[in-house]
């Protein structure tokens, strides 16, 4: 190995610290030496007796930078071959003819530029941006304008509301419904099929007709189908009970309003002259008295289903507790609704007046 390796280290070490690592490798005379000549001394040293010091710790460095090998000095650069250099010059000259395309295509953009501007402008003349005046002027005059055009609106939808309602002929039924129901003989009609469902209900059983499966995919359950039996119509069972309460709520409550008619004898007697309106009175009277009826009729029904009246015999006593059961509210609820036919009967003969 040269000495170049180890030559900078002890080079850049202070006389001190040459004179130390002499003392430790016990280097003979070195203390009137000059430090170049120590630096020479030591190392001729060193390197002869490297295998006794290699070991010492503190010359350790020196021995670490023995071991290396000295570098190299970096080669010189060959010049490039003939060939390359006309490769190169072709380069230049290549690059040479882009940069004037380039200038030349600069030079046109920016001419176009300079003939495009003037055109620009004047469209940015002619549309200028929108003024807020535009706006306000979309804007209603007043609140007034606004609520007269909400009003407008409003009466056309009410008036297309009312000729659809109009048209729907609802208005009419109802009153034609309203007419027929405000009147004595609606109302005792009304108790009358009360009663007969009542007693329908009663007498006519529900027989087991089929069942309907069933259905897991809309969840519902099965069905039984009944329908009313009406072969009980042929037996006796259905007849006696009903006959019962037609003589006692429709044949001996009619008879006697019809014979017994105030209301006809105070229309005659009231109007006996012969006038139209006396005419149109005439026509106007019942033919059935409803006070009457009523009367009757809660007379009767308290006679036969209270205290159990069998008119002589005629009917048994298990047809008369079957009526019973089926009326609503039983022989009381007969009585309620006579109740309320009279004081309906006689509020329509005071209007009347």
């Amino acid at each position: 190995m040269s000495s170049s390796s180890t030559a900078p280290y002890l080079r850049a070490l202070r006389k001190t610290e040459l004179a130390e690592l002499a003392e430790i490798s016990d280097l003979k005379d070195y203390a009137d030496l000059k430090k170049a000549e120590l630096e020479t001394a030591l190392d001729n040293h060193l390197r002869a007796n490297s295998s006794i010091f290699s070991g010492e710790k503190r010359l350790a460095d020196y021995y670490r930078r023995l071991s290396q090998p000295a570098r190299m000095a970096s080669p010189v650069k060959k010049e490039p071959k003939s060939e390359s250099s006309g490769i190169s010059v072709g380069s230049e000259e290549k690059r040479s003819s882009r940069r004037t395309r380039k200038a030349s295509t600069e030079a046109e953009e920016t001419e176009s530029e300079k003939t495009q501007t003037p055109a620009s402008t004047a469209v940015a003349t002619r549309t200028p941006a929108r003024s807020p005046l535009s706006f306000a002027a979309s804007l209603p005059p007043s609140p007034a304008v606004v609520t007269d055009a909400i009003d407008r609106q409003t009466t056309i939808v009410r008036e297309k509301v009312s000729d659809a309602w109009t048209k729907s002929g609802i208005s009419e039924r109802s009153d034609a419904l309203r007419a027929t129901l405000s009147s004595v003989k609606s109302i005792e009609t009304i108790f009358v099929v009360l009663e007969l469902i009542g007693l329908a209900r009663e007498l006519i059983p529900l027989r087991y007709l089929t069942t309907v499966p069933a259905v897991e995919t809309v969840s519902t359950p099965e069905i039984s189908v009944k329908i009313p039996d009406f072969f009980v119509l042929i037996t006796g069972t259905f007849w006696a009970p009903f006959l019962l309460w037609a003589m006692t709520s429709l044949v001996l409550p009619l008879t006697f309003a019809y014979f017994f008619n105030l209301s006809l004898h105070a229309q005659a007697s009231t109007h006996s002259h012969n006038t139209r309106r006396a005419s149109t009175a005439q026509q106007q009277v019942a033919s059935f008295d409803p006070l009457v009826y009523n009367i009757t009729k809660a007379l009767i029904s308290y006679f036969v289903y209270a205290n159990h009246f069998t008119f002589w015999s005629t009917f048994s006593h298990f047809s008369i507790e079957k009526v019973n059961i089926a009326i609503p509210g039983q022989w009381p609820g007969v009585l309620t609704g006579s109740a309320i036919g009279v004081l309906v009967s006689l509020y329509d003969a005071v209007l009347r007046k």
